[in-house]
């Protein structure tokens, strides 16, 4: 059975490099500083490099100034529902730096174990408790605090690079060090875990999975339950029932199928075809 690496089309074949732009993108210092714009993937302002904020640092910042002055975090809050609204989760599968360290990961062992599917729930309970609750109650961005992300990009360079920070180093950073090793080794074994079952940015953009502008669709019929799309899977999971699941992080790796049962679309095809009559994605 041929790949269709060679034959998908141009977009297809470029996340890597997309991935990896992205990646120095958001971490341009030396180029740009737009540290007071948000962009929509997990990237700790505390990075040295960093050159736009985070946008759960800002939610989370600006939950805790609400309490206290009555301010709605409406720039924030706006910018992921517009986010979300075009292109779903697609930022986790193609412009997320943490995203990227992850795929990287899986690709050290050839099988992966797979997580509960109840798991993918955990990302909602982080969300609400640490991303929203929690700085209400506290005034205190604490999912900044336990962040993985943030514990790679600032956690460990801003102290390697300031000697001024080094006598402050406690308990806490102990703890985020060993949440990201902990996220480190388990990437090895568990495609996407953070992803999956962790991330609350992820958590908010998988609510529009169903609804935004770009879309992926399973065709039933032209499928022959080969399994290539299980395997191809970034995040782990199963396209043919998860494709317009809350998990699917929209890396597009499985539109690559050799029979063409998976594609990409937008709502504005679907609406022009009668609403993507013959899509039967089984179990979404």
């Amino acid at each position: 059975m041929a790949e269709r690496e060679g034959d998908a089309p141009l977009y297809l074949r470029v996340r890597r490099q997309v991935q990896i732009a992205a990646a120095l993108f958001v971490n341009a210092l030396y180029l740009f500083d737009l540290r007071g714009v948000c962009f929509p993937v997990l990237n700790c302002t505390a990075c040295p490099l960093a050159s736009f904020a985070c946008p759960m640092g800002a939610l989370q910042n600006s939950v805790a100034a609400m309490r206290g002055v009555l301010f709605a975090p409406a720039y924030v809050v706006g910018g992921l529902l517009a986010v979300g609204a075009l292109i779903g989760r697609a930022t986790c599968g193609w412009l997320c730096p943490f995203g990227l360290l992850q795929d990287l990961l899986g690709r050290i062992r050839g099988r992966h174990w797979r997580m509960p599917r109840w798991t993918g729930y955990i990302k909602y309970a982080v969300l609400i408790s640490l991303g929203l609750v929690v700085p209400y109650l506290t005034f205190t961005p604490w999912f900044c605090k336990l962040c993985p992300q943030g514990a790679l990009q600032g956690g460990i360079f801003q102290p390697l690079l300031d000697e001024d920070l080094r006598p402050l180093i406690g308990t806490w950073w102990y703890i985020k060090l060993a949440i990201l090793g902990a996220f480190i080794v388990a990437a090895v074994f568990i495609r996407r875990p953070f992803c999956r079952s962790f991330c609350p940015l992820g958590a908010i953009f998988s609510l529009f999975n169903r609804v935004s502008l770009i879309r992926m669709r399973y065709d039933r019929e032209a499928c022959t339950d080969c399994m290539w799309c299980v395997r191809a899977c970034p995040a782990g999971l199963d396209p043919r029932r998860d494709l317009e699941g809350m998990a699917c992080v929209s890396c597009m790796e499985c539109a690559k199928c050799p029979y063409g049962a998976i594609h990409v679309t937008t709502a504005f095809a679907e609406w022009r075809d009668g609403g993507g009559a013959g899509n039967e994605a089984a179990g979404t």
